[in-house]
């Protein structure tokens, strides 16, 4: 089978994967009670677009394995590379978002006080980028272990392991934090 045909069916499977998603979420959308419809608006888009991202994560994870091998067939080092620069936007998203937790929070450095030009990157910014990276953490976490299987080589093999990390770390230290802030909510 050509490459142009392989190409094909993976993007077919990515579209699969979408509007999948769309289901999802209209299906959510459709079990909602209406008074927390109408209750809180912003919450429930929120709510919206991580269910999207997640189940179009995961139904792209089978369309994903098979470009993955494409691309270790053609490009090995290309797709180290990608995978190396989207492993390390998933600590600089959990970072953004942190910093601009506590820019936010009363008695702290106002954001206020950067330039305009950068004020209006941030919101974009941290809706676009940081939240769904950050959401992707887990479904990245299995392209890249799905990757150390197929790849032989020992380098690439420990760079991917510390791309894994990159992700891990994160997602333990806020689920950590979650498990520590419940257990003194129901010790209180």
């Amino acid at each position: 089978m050509s490459t142009a045909k392989k190409l094909a069916f993976i993007a077919a499977g990515y579209v699969l994967a979408i509007v999948g998603a769309c289901v999802a979420s209209v299906i959510h959308e459709l079990m909602m009670p209406e008074d927390i419809a109408q209750g809180s608006p912003g919450m429930v888009a929120f709510g919206d677009m991580v269910l999207f991202i997640f189940v179009a994560g995961f139904l792209g994870l089978f369309p994903t394995f098979f470009l993955l091998r494409l691309w270790l067939e053609k490009s090995p080092r290309g797709l180290l590379k990608a995978l190396l620069v989207v492993a390390a936007l998933g600590p600089l998203s959990w970072l953004a978002t942190t910093v601009m937790a506590v820019t936010a929070t009363p008695g702290s450095s106002s954001l206020l006080d950067l330039p305009h030009a950068i004020l209006m990157l941030i919101g974009p910014l941290i809706a676009f980028v940081a939240i769904p990276r950050m959401v992707l953490g887990p479904v990245l976490i299995v392209v890249e272990g799905v990757t150390f299987l197929l790849v032989r080589e020992r380098v690439t093999r420990m760079l991917l392991v510390g791309a894994m990390l990159m992700d891990i770390v994160p997602i333990g230290l806020f689920a950590l934090h979650m498990m520590r802030a419940t257990m003194r909510y129901h010790a209180s």
